[in-house]
């Protein structure tokens, strides 16, 4: 089961990871056409996400690989769900 957990948590961390360095590197004109949502946005409002997603993603895995302070996975795992609650 808890290896069922670890690829589970590892392909959303990529997910996240991706879609947040896609916000972060493309243009907002560029994101518009294929998420239609950024247009309510603005640009620093989406790398401001985007940040958010990277940082996310990182929370799920580096807490639990290293040790330090495994109570963040499930804060980061919140944070991302309210995260996409909101967008």
């Amino acid at each position: 089961m808890e290896i069922v957990l670890w690829i589970v948590g590892g392909l959303l961390a990529a997910v996240f990871l991706a879609a947040g360095l896609m916000k972060i590197t493309q243009p907002k004109g560029k994101l518009e056409s294929s998420q239609g949502w950024v247009e309510d946005f603005s640009p620093g409002a989406v790398k401001a996400i985007g940040v958010v997603e990277v940082l996310g993603a990182l929370g799920l895995i580096l807490p639990a690989v290293t040790g330090i302070a495994p109570i963040l996975v499930p804060v980061a795992a919140t944070g991302l769900a309210l995260l996409m609650v909101v967008q």
